[in-house]
């Protein structure tokens, strides 16, 4: 399964529609198996 969260400085950021990355979590068996953060590019419903 994977589990992706609205990212930014090290913390979980609070608007989807504001986030600039997400942290994407590899879930196996009910553990974390990998994790990477990956960038919006700048796509969302408010990126300028």
């Amino acid at each position: 399964m994977r589990i992706a969260i609205t990212y930014e400085n090290g913390q979980i950021f609070q608007h989807f529609g504001h986030t600039e990355q997400f942290k994407i979590y590899d879930i196996e068996e009910g553990k974390i198996v990998s994790s990477e953060v990956v960038s919006t590019n700048g796509h969302g419903h408010c990126a300028d």
